[in-house]
């Protein structure tokens, strides 16, 4: 694993000029931004131990399938899907969002007690802490290498453009839970923290980075959050 500054440069589609490597990456893509629409129907309340084990074992067989394209197939190094060692910008980044969204999930709990009722949100307080954490540990990992470590080079190598892979990928990202939220308001939370980490990435190039920030502020809201919210 490389350094935080050894951050390799965008390609422009000519590591993909075999043709046995573009279908290895589209194939690749289809799977990372089409796996969550095979859920859908499916109940998803996060209160829901077998929903939430369905979902846990799910993003980890995508994600170690995609790893299977990137390293096995593809041959390629870990720092070009962005796992490189963390800097002090970014330990330093790490430490600031943990007390940051703490504060965030203390002082809003009433105003997310009203939009997250239906979610079952409180209803975590009765899950098993192995389920919560490995929702925690499921979504900094998984999720990101998915939607960013994967989908954006994957997407940056083809089109030869980092930003329209950001935009593709993050899009991917929100509607991947659609199922969960909903196309209503409670959308927009996870849409924005998508777009949070896009952008971080697109700057950073530094997955694990991304990897932390996102297992935090989840691992607040999923073990902290339930606990301040005030029933109405």
């Amino acid at each position: 694993m490389g350094t935080s500054g050894e951050r390799a440069p965008w390609r422009k589609g000519v590591r993909f000029s075999l043709a046995g490597h573009s279908t290895s990456a589209v194939i690749g893509l289809i799977v990372a931004f089409g796996w969550p629409y095979l859920l859908v129907g499916q109940s998803h309340s996060l209160a829901n131990v077998r929903d939430d084990i369905r979902t846990i074992v799910t993003e980890w067989v995508v994600a170690i399938g995609l790893g299977i394209i990137v390293f096995g197939v593809q041959k390629r190094k870990p720092s070009d899907v962005g796992l490189v060692r963390l800097g002090r910008r970014e330990l330093a980044g790490v430490l600031s969002a943990l007390v940051a969204s703490c504060v965030f999930v203390g002082v809003n709990s009433q105003s997310v007690s009203m939009s997250t009722s239906s979610l079952g949100i409180r209803g975590l307080i009765f899950v098993p802490f192995s389920v919560k954490l490995g929702l925690v540990l499921t979504a900094g990992v998984c999720e990101e290498f998915i939607f960013r470590g994967f989908g954006i080079e994957e997407l940056a190598s083809l089109t030869g453009s980092a930003w329209v892979a950001g935009l593709v990928s993050w899009l991917a990202f929100s509607m991947a839970h659609v199922a969960r939220y909903g196309l209503g308001p409670a959308l927009i939370f996870p849409a924005i923290l998508g777009a949070f980490f896009t952008l971080l990435y697109l700057w950073r190039r530094n997955l694990p980075f991304c990897m932390f920030l996102h297992a935090i502020l989840d691992g607040v809201s999923i073990f902290l959050g339930p606990a301040l919210i005030r029933p109405h």
